[in-house]
């Protein structure tokens, strides 16, 4: 899958004036099929983005899943600060994890450091009505499990897990739970603005 991820993060079309992507200390993880692997940013310095963990699965028995965690949520340039959340960095890995998982394939996003979802899923927002859980629900992950205390030790921090639907019967099964915890939630009265509109955007893509 490492081939396939960097062929595809090319294949976004991905520019940036300031920085450079690099993918750097690649290795073997603790699953056959699986590689850790370093997210650089590069602008005369290079610096730590992330670590990414990519599955190949194992069919039929296993899907791939691409994780990406230990992230740093800025970083300082010289004069230049990068701030990680809602930028188009954060947009091109989304696609790329997208493009590469078909059916029922998953990914992992640790959260504890982009705080707006760490406050909106400790407070018991729908998954896909989250910062981090509307961005993946826009790409076709349609089933969330909120792994906010782990339950073993390689489970490492915080982090949201989204998976594709493994066919459309599925799909419908995971998009009417959504519709109705999402329904559930407006009927609150002290749901904020901004999940509230992120809210009717889900409602309205279920309604398609």
């Amino acid at each position: 899958m490492l081939e396939r991820f960097i062929d595809e993060l090319k294949g976004t079309g991905f520019r940036n004036d300031e920085f450079t992507l690099h993918l750097d200390d690649i290795r073997e993880g603790r699953l056959r099929g699986q590689v850790y692997v370093d997210l650089c940013l590069k602008r005369k310095e290079k610096k730590r983005l992330m670590r990414l963990s990519l599955y190949e699965g194992n069919e039929p028995h296993y899907k791939p899943w691409i994780e990406l965690f230990s992230i740093k949520p800025v970083l300082q340039f010289d004069d230049l600060t990068f701030h990680y959340f809602g930028s188009e960095i954060e947009k091109t890995l989304f696609d790329v994890s997208e493009s590469l998982l078909d059916e029922g394939g998953r990914v992992f996003v640790e959260y504890r450091s982009d705080q707006e979802s760490k406050k909106e899923l400790s407070k018991g927002v729908p998954e896909s009505c989250s910062r981090l859980g509307y961005e993946l629900f826009k790409r076709d992950f349609t089933w969330f499990k909120d792994w906010y205390f782990a339950e073993g030790f390689y489970e490492g921090g915080q982090k949201l897990q989204a998976e594709k639907a493994i066919d459309e019967v599925h799909r419908k099964k995971h998009l009417a739970n959504i519709e109705k915890d999402v329904n559930e939630m407006l009927e609150k009265d002290d749901v904020d603005d901004k999940i509230k509109e992120r809210a009717y955007k889900v409602l309205k893509s279920i309604e398609k």
